[in-house]
């Protein structure tokens, strides 16, 4: 018998949690992961009886994460749970409370009809509750730098801050860039979906003679690190992709990589020489739960790994930047 109980989260828990994950994960000089779930909780999804606790003698010596955050796959909408953070006290590891959590999790996501959960986690680990390898990849144009050019003379471009308006046309945007990918995390509708709370990472509306014409999402320590890209057609995309090109030090750059779809229609017609990397690893995880979707879902998967079907990209929420 465990002498230990698991249950949602209270708000006079935050604390303890932020504790727990600023002494669990100590693999830098940070605390990411108590910062992610902070802000993870501002979400208007955010769900408290998705985050549970394990409690010993009143400490919180456990604690996850199932964050709700709609995916496409192959056009179709799925209800689906991002699972992170999760973490244990070095005093109680090994001891199955990390798996105890996974488990209520997953009983609790199959309760309120969610139809998947992805995780970026140890493959070993993971796959005793089912869930499976090499889900999706990472996807890279890579465009030689002395490629990219216009010869007609590039109109004024700049950067400025997201603004709420923005947002429709931004994400059909993504809908252009993003939206033939057989599996993809959809943006949200909200502000706070658009704009990074990380200080390191820059998001930016993009306009050409002061007209909406794309976005994009980068690094400010390293631009040729480019998280998202949108452009509302081809013209803006080279002319943003020239911008790009700009920030980048040519002694320490030779290619400009975006994060596009090799089967964005942006790409049609490039006169530019580029290549395709794509990558997966089986950290990349997916579980799928029972439900109405769960025979196609698994058949997808399934035609994935035997390469009748290629993978998708996923983009990571902005809250995701804070690790």
């Amino acid at each position: 018998m465990t002498s230990w109980i698991i249950r949602s989260e209270l708000p006079s828990d935050f604390h303890a949690i932020a504790e727990l994950h600023a002494l669990a994960f100590a693999y830098n000089f940070g605390m990411g992961e108590a910062a992610l779930v902070s802000a993870l909780r501002t979400r208007k999804t955010f769900d408290s009886e998705l985050s549970l606790v394990c409690i010993k003698n009143d400490q919180v010596i456990g604690h996850i994460l199932f964050t709700p955050q709609e995916v496409q796959i192959e056009g179709n909408k799925v209800k689906n749970l991002i699972l992170a953070p999760l973490s244990v006290h070095p005093d109680y590891q090994k001891l199955g409370i990390g798996s105890a959590l996974i488990t209520e999790g997953l009983h609790r996501a199959q309760q309120k009809g969610y139809e998947l959960s992805i995780v970026l986690g140890h493959p070993h680990f993971y796959s005793r509750f089912g869930f499976r390898s090499n889900a999706w990849m990472d996807e890279k144009v890579k465009i030689p730098l002395e490629t990219i050019f216009v010869t007609e003379t590039e109109p004024f471009l700049r950067e400025r801050r997201v603004e709420s308006s923005d947002l429709p046309k931004l994400y059909d945007m993504w809908e252009t860039t993003y939206g033939h990918s057989s599996f993809s995390i959809l943006p949200g509708h909200s502000l706070l979906d658009w704009i990074s709370p990380s200080n390191t990472i820059r998001a930016s509306s993009i306009l050409i003679g002061e007209e909406l014409a794309g976005y994009i999402r980068y690094s400010e320590r390293d631009p040729n690190s480019i998280i998202m890209l949108l452009a509302r057609d081809r013209e803006a995309f080279v002319y943003i992709t020239c911008y790009l090109k700009g920030k980048l030090n040519p002694l320490q750059n030779t290619h400009l990589l975006l994060p596009v779809s090799s089967l964005s229609s942006l790409l049609r017609q490039l006169d530019w020489v580029y290549d395709i990397t794509q990558k997966t690893y089986a950290e990349y995880m997916v579980f799928v739960l029972n439900g109405p979707s769960r025979s196609s879902l698994l058949s997808y998967f399934k035609d994935i790994h035997k390469g009748i079907k290629t993978r998708g990209s996923l983009i990571w929420p902005t809250e995701f930047e804070l690790c």
